[in-house]
C-alpha cells in the first residue's frame, strides 16, 4: 500500500511539474520550417564534412538568433552522441529538450531504415539534408521529404521510415515528452547494450530537462 501510494504521489507531482512547464511552447513549427529554408538557401553546397558542419552551426545561431540563447544550446561537437530507436540508428544533437518538447538535429551518414514509435507528442521534421521516406501500412508508394520540406507525425500515428546516407534533420515534438523516452532507450538497453551512448544521452537530456524546468518554475 505504501508503494502504490509513493507512486501515486510521483506521478501527481511530475504531473504537476509537467503542468507548469508546459504552460507554452517555445518553438512554433511554422518558424523553424522558415529559418531552417533561410539555411539552406545560403549553404548550396554540404558534401564535405566541414561544409556539413558549417550547415548545422548555422542552423543553430539561426534558432537562437531567433528564439535567443537561452533557449538554444551551444554547438558542441562533443555532444554529438548515437541513437539507436525503433530498429533505425543514427546521430542526434540536443538543441533543447524540457518535459513538454525537444529539439535536436538528427541524421545519418550511412543511412538507415525504422519503426517511427507510436508517440505522445507531435513531431515535426524538416529536412536540412538529404531526404527521409517514410509510410503507413497499406500505402505502396512512399512519402518522399526533400530539404526544406518537414514531415508532420502526428502524435499517435505510426509509419515506416527511412532516410538515404547523408541525411539530416532538424526534428521539434512538442508534447509529453518523457512518454517518447521508453522507445528512445529501449534499443541501448535490451538491444545494443552500448551502456557508454545510454549513459551519455540520459545525461545530457536529464540536464536540459531539469535546467529547463527550473528556469519555467523560477
Amino acid at each position: 500500500m505504501k508503494c502504490i501510494s509513493f507512486i501515486a504521489a510521483f506521478v501527481a507531482i511530475f504531473y504537476g511539474l509537467f503542468k507548469v512547464c508546459a504552460k507554452t511552447y517555445i518553438f512554433d513549427p511554422v518558424n523553424v520550417n522558415r529559418i531552417c529554408n533561410d539555411v539552406i538557401a545560403r549553404h548550396t553546397n554540404t558534401t564535405t564534412q566541414e561544409q556539413t558542419r558549417e550547415l548545422f552551426i548555422d542552423i543553430r545561431d539561426s534558432l537562437a538568433e531567433f528564439y535567443s540563447d537561452k533557449h538554444i544550446n551551444l554547438y558542441d561537437d562533443s555532444k554529438w552522441m548515437f541513437n539507436n530507436a525503433g530498429g533505425a540508428m543514427g546521430q542526434m544533437l540536443i538543441l533543447h529538450a524540457s518535459l513538454h518538447e525537444y529539439l535536436i538535429i538528427f541524421g545519418t551518414a550511412t543511412g538507415t531504415e525504422g519503426h517511427t514509435g507510436v508517440h505522445t507528442s507531435d513531431d515535426y521534421f524538416t529536412i536540412i539534408k538529404g531526404e527521409q521516406w517514410a509510410a503507413y501500412e497499406n500505402e505502396f508508394v512512399r512519402e518522399v521529404y526533400t530539404p526544406g520540406m518537414t514531415h508532420h507525425l502526428k502524435k499517435g500515428h505510426v509509419k515506416q521510415y527511412a532516410m538515404p546516407p547523408e541525411s539530416f534533420a532538424v526534428e521539434l515534438a512538442q508534447g509529453f515528452i518523457p512518454g517518447m523516452l521508453p522507445f528512445g532507450f529501449a534499443d541501448g538497453i535490451f538491444s545494443t547494450l552500448d551502456v557508454k551512448t545510454l549513459y551519455k544521452t540520459v545525461v545530457i537530456t536529464a540536464s536540459d530537462m531539469i535546467k529547463r524546468c527550473a528556469s519555467a518554475l523560477f
